[in-house]
């Protein structure tokens, strides 16, 4: 070797030589997408950013109805984007892509920016050759968001043609983890692509195999591929009785006619975080009967805030904004009553204000994001 090769020619050329082979020559892609959730994106650190995430627990948790939120943001907010829903399973009822607010197409021709495709194939090898195809050649340097719902519902192609007398191979677990991301996760994360990767919980699935007590990090199918290529792990956990929102909340009963369930809390916990989040139990609030993607409850999440911060007082029925509240208002030139009967009218205050709503939303951002 010549005396006269540094290390930096060296590195150079070796670059230059295995470009297929390394993303160092490509721009780095980063963005936040909203979770929909005030509570929910102040622990994200602003929402959900290019790369592979897992919504993963137990049936009617949220996590398919959490997956079309972010998606739904993600057509609103990243320029150039596009989205991706492979139903792998039987679910996404005409009721849900209602209430999701997302332009679903099942066409090539209607696929424009802005739009969601929905691809209804549960082949393992067909998923992950459109997948490829698509981040691999792209001149059109289009931002694609994946829905794969679920894991659990893929099937390898020899597997589909066999008969029920046979044993079936299941595509979910390993075969997506070690072959399919070990292939995509740098490039998706580079390249300004998300992924959003539903299961079902079956197996615990543990951090440390190695020790004797290792920790328990999920319980969801997928194998420990995708456990470690996720940059977020959402565990969605079981709804209850005691996380329903009654119409009177005074009243603990719920009665059909007279006390109805006007929404739930949707529980979540953090299995696996870039930002220290890990373990951590988020609640958000859903409101039922509500369509083009606003189900999340965000109004009450800014009243309960409002709470906290002690910018509104309870006396009785009445509901009265505080000095420091009133400041805040007078200073960005937010009209907002000083005084309200009950909280059903603060609802519908904030509901109607859209100004004032999303002034608070960014407001407390912004104020908890220099907090912490």
């Amino acid at each position: 070797m010549s005396s006269d090769l540094s290390s930096q020619s060296i590195l150079d050329n070796f670059l230059k030589t295995h470009k297929e082979d390394h993303y160092n020559f490509e721009e780095e892609i980063d963005y936040k997408v909203s979770s929909g959730s005030l509570q929910f994106d102040l622990h994200l650190g602003g929402g959900f950013g290019p790369g592979l995430h897992r919504f993963c627990g137990m049936n009617e948790g949220g996590k398919t109805s959490e997956a079309l939120e972010v998606m739904r943001n993600f057509l609103n907010t990243v320029p150039d984007g596009k989205g991706f829903y492979i139903k792998a399973e039987g679910r996404l009822s005409k009721d849900m892509r209602e209430r999701s607010g997302i332009n679903f197409v099942f066409t090539a021709e209607e696929w424009v920016e802005g739009t969601c495709f929905i691809l209804e194939s549960n082949v393992y090898e067909t998923v992950c050759e459109i997948m490829t195809e698509l981040v691999d050649n792209n001149p059109e340097k289009f931002k694609y968001c994946f829905v794969l719902d679920s894991v659990d519902g893929l099937i390898l192609k020899n597997d589909k043609n066999k008969g029920y007398e046979d044993a079936h191979k299941v595509a979910g677990g390993a075969n997506v983890a070690s072959t399919f991301m070990k292939a995509m996760a740098i490039k998706l994360g580079k390249r300004g692509h998300m992924a959003i990767f539903i299961s079902q919980v079956r197996a615990d699935i543990k951090l440390d195999p190695y020790s004797k007590a290792p920790v328990r990090q999920t319980s969801a199918t997928g194998g420990n591929a995708l456990l470690h290529f996720a940059n977020w792990i959402i565990e969605f956990e079981a709804r209850y009785t005691k996380d329903l929102i009654l119409k009177n909340p005074s009243i603990k009963k719920m009665d059909a006619e007279k006390n109805p369930a006007i929404g739930h809390f949707a529980n979540v916990t953090v299995k696996k975080s870039p930002n220290e989040k890990t373990n951590l139990r988020i609640t958000y609030p859903i409101k039922y009967g509500r369509k083009n993607g606003t189900s999340i409850w965000l109004e009450k999440e800014i009243v309960d805030l409002l709470y906290a911060w002690e910018f509104i007082k309870k006396r009785g029925s009445w509901i009265q904004t505080t000095e420091d509240f009133k400041e805040v208002l007078e200073e960005n030139k937010i009209e907002f009553p000083e005084k309200m009967q009950g909280e059903n009218n603060l609802f519908k205050i904030i509901e109607e204000n859209e100004e004032a709503a999303l002034f608070l939303v960014k407001y407390f951002k912004e104020a908890i994001g220099e907090l912490s």
